[in-house]
């Protein structure tokens, strides 16, 4: 589902609640390639087949189980549009789209923020970081195209597989995207990331609480990914790279920049 939204009277933007394919993207984000399981229960147990396969993700509360770092963790598949469980089952989550209630708001430094208007305990999902799946050559395209002021809201998602490949996502919301747009940068965050899948092998981006995060509070994750600040600062960024403006004790006085994504001598 894609339509306008609009803060303040200052932003529009299509929004989706899920991925959309971008310009050249030859597959639909949302098509079904997984079997399902036959549990046939409106929620499954331990035996079924898409727990067993790779483990229990949530308990009944909906508190991720596996942990914040991605490089350890499992994979994380939920049930899909073709198991025959209902859409309350504990293997449902991060498609169920967010259960807290969650505010735009306008920041001192950063333009706009979210925030949940209730507390939000450990572990507990938040919501996704949602638009269109890009090709790398359209994401290089959209990056050379970008101008010095503008705002960048394109994550590259990079996963690394056991035989030593890397999965490559590149997911931008400038155009079209859900809420998780206005989620910004901190280098002490609240928020961390897990790349789940649902339907298909395109990885939902979800953002879970790491820690107890009061009612009120600026929701952020950290645009490092799986980088150190001490690595990622020791890279030539060549002027690329903006303010952080976090404020917390350990800010590294700099967003990161993902360098690949330029041709060379741009």
């Amino acid at each position: 589902m894609v339509w306008t939204i609009n803060v303040c009277c200052e932003l529009s933007q299509k929004y989706t609640s899920t991925h959309v394919a971008g310009p050249g993207l030859n597959r639909h984000p949302n098509e079904i390639m997984y079997e399902g399981c036959d549990c046939g229960m409106a929620s499954c147990n331990p035996q079924c087949p898409c727990i067993l396969r790779y483990g229990a993700n949530y308990d009944n509360a909906g508190h991720f189980l596996k942990g914040p770092s991605i490089a350890d963790s499992q994979p994380v598949f939920e049930c899909n549009a073709s198991c025959k469980c209902g859409p309350e089952c504990v293997n449902r989550v991060v498609q169920n789209g967010p259960q807290f209630p969650l505010e735009v708001f306008a920041t001192r430094r950063k333009g706009y923020g979210l925030r949940s208007s209730v507390p939000v305990p450990k572990d507990r999902f938040v919501c996704e970081y949602a638009g269109e799946v890009l090709t790398l050559e359209e994401v290089k395209k959209r990056t050379r195209e970008m101008k010095l002021h503008d705002l960048n809201y394109i994550m590259v998602v990079r996963e690394s597989l056991a035989n030593g490949n890397v999965i490559t996502t590149p997911i931008d919301l400038t155009h079209i995207g859900n809420v998780g747009r206005f989620i910004n940068h901190s280098c002490q965050p609240n928020l961390y990331l897990i790349t789940v899948r649902v339907d298909n092998d395109i990885p939902r981006v979800a953002m879970f609480a790491g820690r107890n995060i009061d009612a009120g509070e600026e929701l952020a994750y950290s645009y490092w990914g799986d980088h150190t600040p001490q690595q990622a600062a020791a890279s030539d960024d060549k002027g690329r790279r903006s303010k952080c403006f976090c404020e917390s004790k350990t800010c590294q006085g700099l967003l990161p920049c993902s360098e690949d994504l330029y041709e060379p001598g741009t």
